[in-house]
């Protein structure tokens, strides 16, 4: 490939990071091996990069960086174009408390001049159970690549490589697709009908996009079926089709299949106190 990714380094990672993958990573395994080492190559760049902050005592371990940096880089695969060149570092808490955040309390949140802050404990639950459509990684990265336009706002940069009258029609499409989803989720909410997607999706524009990315990856055969036109907008930003893993559950994909749960390193966490 000629683009960045040929600058990036080797596939080849420590034994125990593919292990951990392996047992603390469950989506990891529903990939392609050409994606498999794609992804590895943007962890090792991503490790190499970024500067990792534990916080409120927690030590930062090999653990805790590669399972945020599979997340964080699962958004990347396929991209021909840098990413995530704001970002600067990932601050790490044990659990939901934030001494640097004026919330304090949250999962996870994702700040305009290229700091992350994640709650390890919400990390872990997120990554155990990667059918629940919860996944506060997920969530957070997501407005990064919302944000590198300089507005979080729900549309991330679209397009890139396009001629401007073709990037004018994807960003159209967007703008309606997305506001008539939106729509349709606060219309549900209010109604108390059961969705696709979290309750806190339907706060504004930029948490849709976060929610329904964590959905895209986490329950993508029940998103195609409930919203086709927004889970084919976001397989042609994200450039993949988790719908169409091989190895996917054939389900909605809200449950763990019943050989898997005894692996779950964490019981699964579902968001009751903020993500942004």
């Amino acid at each position: 490939m000629s683009n960045w990714f040929d600058t990036l380094v080797s596939s080849d990672i420590p034994a125990a990071w593919e292990e951990i993958l392996q047992q603390q990573v469950p989506i990891y395994r529903f990939l392609s091996e050409p994606d498999r080492r794609e992804l590895r190559a943007y962890i090792g760049w991503f490790i190499e990069t970024k500067r990792f902050e534990g916080c409120a005592g927690l030590v930062i371990t090999d653990e805790i960086r590669v399972t945020v940096a599979a997340h964080a880089c699962l958004l990347l695969l396929h991209r021909e174009t840098p990413c995530y060149q704001g970002l600067r570092s990932i601050h790490i808490y044990p659990g939901g408390y934030f001494h640097q955040s004026s919330a304090q309390t949250a999962l996870g949140e994702s700040w305009e001049h290229g700091v992350v802050l994640l709650a390890w404990n919400a990390v872990r639950g997120g990554a155990a159970n990667p059918f629940d459509g919860y996944n506060v990684a997920l969530h957070e990265f997501a407005h990064q690549l919302d944000h590198e336009d300089g507005k979080t706002d729900g549309t991330p940069v679209l397009g890139k490589g396009m001629a401007p009258a073709e990037r004018t029609g994807v960003y159209a499409t967007w703008a309606k697709i997305l506001a008539s989803e939106l729509k349709d989720l606060q219309h549900s909410i209010q109604q108390g009908h059961k969705t696709v997607m979290d309750a806190y999706g339907s706060s504004n524009a930029a948490e849709f996009f976060a929610v329904a990315t964590e959905c895209f990856f986490e329950k993508p055969r029940h998103l195609r079926q409930k919203h086709p036109e927004l889970y084919t907008a976001l397989r042609e930003f994200y450039r993949q089709d988790p719908a169409a893993w091989p190895s996917y559950p054939t389900g909605h994909g809200d449950t763990l299949p019943p050989q898997r749960k005894s692996e779950l390193a964490s019981p699964p966490l579902k968001p009751n106190i903020p993500i942004y």
